[in-house]
Order: C-alpha cells, then sequence, then structure tokens
C-alpha cells in the first residue's frame, strides 16, 4: 500500500490552487464553436431555471445566468481560474435562492452543475488526475457546507452532483489520455518509419559498396597482372622501369588485400558463398528474363544495335543497369501480378538509357500468383525498390524517372552517363576478387 506523505499532498493542493497549473486547451475554431454555444445554452436556461423555479427576480437571474456562464468560455484560456470563478458563481447563485417546490434541486441548480461539470471536465482535459481528485472534493465541501447553513444534511441531494462530477471528468481524462497516447504513437510511428528508410538506405549503400568491390578488385587485378608481366612482355626494358612496374605491382597487391578485409567488414552478414560470384552486366539480361518467366511473368526484352558492345561499356554501368532491371522485374513480380512488361535498352553517345513499362496487374491475362523476386544464381537478394535504383543511379551521376500510367502500369525510365569512347579502351568483363 502506498503511503501519501504530507509533502505531496501540500504540493497537490497548491497545485489545484494555482491559476496557472493547468495548460489551456488549443484556441481552434471548433472548441471556440462548442465553447461559445454551451455558455449561451447555460445563459439562456440558467436564466429561465432561476427565474421560474427559484422565485428569482429577472434582474437577478439575468445577473446569475451571465456570472455562470462566463466560465465557460474563460475555461478555453485559464482553466483554473475558470473553475474557481464557476464554484464561486455557483455558490452566490445557492446562498440567497430558494426552490418554489421540493422537487427542485438544492444547493445546486441543474444549470449550476451543468456549467461547474462542463468547467472541471475541460480542467480533466490537460490536469493530472490527483488535482480533479481535490477540487472533486472541494466542490463536495462546499456543498456540504450550503446544506448544513438550512438543514440536515440529505445525501440526495448530494448524490446527483457527487457522481456526475466524478464521472464527466473521468470520462473526459480518459478520452485526453487516449489523444495523447494516439499521438505519442503517431510521432513513435513517424519517428520508426523515418529510422527503417535510414536503415534501408543504408543497407542498400552497403549491398551497392560489396557490389562494387568487385568491380574495382577485378581492375586492381588487372593492374598487378599487367604490372607483374610487364617486364616479360616488353623487350628491353630500363632497369628504373622494372623497379616502377614491380612497385605498381606491390602496391596493387597491398590495395587488394585492404580490399578484401573491407569486403569482410560488409558482407559479415552476407552470404558468404556468394563472395567471390562474378556480377552481372549486360550480356546477363536474357538469363534474367528468362529467370523472370519462371517467375510467372511475362516479359519481353529488346536491346537496339545502338547499344555498344559489352566489353565497350564500364563495369559499374553495366552493373547498375542489370540491377535496375532486375529490381523492375521483382517489382512487378510483386505488387502487379498477371501484368505484362518490357524491358528496352538503348544508348547514344554520351548515356545508357533503360525503359521498363509493366501494364496494368492483370491485363496481360488470367492474374498469377506471384512467387517472390526474380533473382539470378548471384549474390543479389530482394534489394530495396526505389531506394537503391536511386543510390545506383545518383552514383553514376544519372537521372531516374519512376511513375504511374493512365492504363495503370508503370514506367521506369534510367539514365546512365557513358565515359568517352577512347575512355572505355581496355577490357571491362565483369569480374571477382
Amino acid at each position: 500500500m502506498k503511503i501519501v506523505r504530507p509533502p505531496t499532498v501540500l504540493a497537490t493542493l497548491r497545485e489545484a490552487l494555482s491559476l496557472d497549473s493547468v495548460a489551456p486547451l488549443p484556441n481552434t475554431r471548433r472548441a471556440r464553436r462548442v465553447l461559445s454555444l454551451t455558455a449561451l445554452l447555460i445563459g439562456v436556461a440558467g436564466w429561465l431555471d432561476l427565474y421560474q423555479h427559484y422565485d428569482v427576480s429577472a434582474a437577478g437571474a439575468t445577473v446569475s445566468a451571465i456570472a455562470r456562464a462566463v466560465p465557460v468560455l474563460l475555461c478555453l484560456y485559464r482553466p483554473p481560474a475558470a473553475w474557481w470563478l464557476a464554484l464561486t458563481a455557483a455558490i452566490a447563485t445557492a446562498a440567497p435562492t430558494h426552490p418554489v417546490s421540493d422537487s427542485e434541486p438544492w444547493p445546486w441548480a441543474v444549470t449550476s452543475v451543468f456549467s461547474l461539470v462542463v468547467v472541471l471536465s475541460v480542467i480533466a482535459l490537460r490536469a493530472p488526475r490527483r488535482v480533479l481528485v481535490v477540487l472533486w472534493l472541494v466542490l463536495l465541501a462546499a456543498g456540504t457546507v450550503l446544506m448544513l447553513t438550512r438543514s440536515p444534511i440529505d445525501v440526495d441531494e448530494l448524490l446527483p452532483i457527487a457522481v456526475l462530477s466524478a464521472l464527466a471528468p473521468l470520462t473526459a481524462e480518459a478520452i485526453g489520455s487516449r489523444s495523447a497516447v494516439q499521438r505519442r504513437l503517431v510521432r513513435v510511428e513517424e519517428i520508426s518509419q523515418a529510422e527503417h528508410a535510414r536503415r534501408t538506405l543504408l543497407e542498400e549503400r552497403t549491398r551497392i559498396a560489396r557490389e562494387l568491390h568487385d568491380v574495382v578488385a577485378h581492375h586492381m587485378s588487372v593492374i598487378t597482372v599487367q604490372a607483374d608481366s610487364a617486364p616479360y612482355r616488353i623487350v628491353d626494358l630500363p632497369p628504373a622501369a622494372v623497379t616502377e612496374f614491380g612497385t605498381i605491382a606491390a602496391e596493387a597487391r597491398r590495395s587488394l588485400t585492404e580490399m578484401r578485409r573491407l569486403l569482410h567488414v560488409l558482407r559479415q552478414d552476407a552470404d558468404a558463398g556468394a563472395e567471390h560470384s562474378p556480377q552481372p552486366g549486360l550480356a546477363e539480361l536474357p538469363v534474367l528474363i528468362e529467370t523472370a518467366h519462371r517467375a510467372g511473368l511475362e516479359a519481353h526484352l529488346s536491346i537496339e544495335d545502338s547499344v555498344p558492345a559489352p566489353d565497350r561499356i564500364p563495369v559499374g554501368v553495366q552493373l547498375s543497369a542489370y540491377r535496375l532491371i532486375q529490381e523492375s522485374l521483382s517489382n512487378v513480380v510483386r505488387h502487379a501480378p498477371g501484368a505484362s512488361v518490357r524491358v528496352t535498352v538503348t544508348a547514344d553517345a554520351s548515356a545508357l538509357r533503360l525503359t521498363v513499362v509493366n501494364s496494368a496487374p492483370g491485363a496481360a491475362g488470367r492474374p498469377v500468383e506471384p512467387r517472390g523476386p526474380v533473382e539470378d544464381s548471384g549474390p543479389t537478394g530482394t534489394g530495396q525498390g526505389l531506394i537503391g535504383m536511386r543510390e545506383r543511379v545518383a552514383m553514376l551521376a544519372g537521372e531516374l524517372h519512376t511513375g504511374a500510367l493512365e492504363d495503370g502500369g508503370f514506367r521506369v525510365a534510367a539514365m546512365l552517363p557513358l565515359p568517352p569512347a577512347d575512355a572505355t579502351s581496355a577490357p571491362t568483363t565483369p569480374g571477382a576478387a
């Protein structure tokens, strides 16, 4: 059992008595409208109630009705001050009045109860429960004191106000707590989505880095082999040149060693068996289309004559092109079962251009149950959709355009820059470290 210590009780009392202990509600148009209509209802009904049932003069009923309606408007800006004003107005109304019949409640008239409950409910949306308990006890104490001034305490007269003034604020507090929890959940979900997007981006960048390692390591291996074999291929090579080639080969081998260490870090969570698999390029696109067919996708590939031979296109560009097409096909299998896809590869002197267009789901015939992502035999995984596509295209300083079509299909178009023709004279066959 928890013991309530005096300092805690005193602190709660100070908090309940303070006029700045409760933050006001958001000053929205809806809140102003609801409270204004409520105040108007209390004013009109309060005047009629006092004039007809408590034998109060028209002037006195008007003053009392206004005094009990004003706190309802004030609770939008200063809830604690509105409560004490409402309680004072209710006590001032009860003290001089006398019901005309025994059926009329006293000391609290119906409209006084309405005013007090509305203000207390507004406070319940912002104040802690301990403050509500103090205010509720103050209300009961005020009613008890008023009854003692005229007759013995009648529990039947105090019970309705006690129950109503407890249930209404507790209900309001429950609604406010639910709204606060929902707002926190929304914030947590937004943070979670942002963290997930960030983690997805980092995972995709790591995946791209693993693949590019194979491309760079291939070129480093070529440099090492050429530097090592230069003294045997070139006749009458000066001793200084032989030494220079040896230094180049040694540095290349050290670079390869460091790259393998980096690759080991990048692939700690990846498939170890795929570490030495060659990276795919444009030559493997027909195999990829055949894999798409086996996954239940009606896919067609068109490579125009303007596309250079694979050995004339940098390996990094080939790899990115292959992954873009592969991810596009996987997305169609996942999100548009039964659609047909057309893959077009074109090129000019400055860029390689890819277009993947799929029809609406089921447009190619009977809808097909998706069988999973389109994968080849290499270490591709499923990628991260458009995030991975954007990362690959941005890495090559290219352009990516995606969007839905009017017929319900989807289009992915990418432009991957190509280096000048004289910059691709060296062999660029994909390989692994």
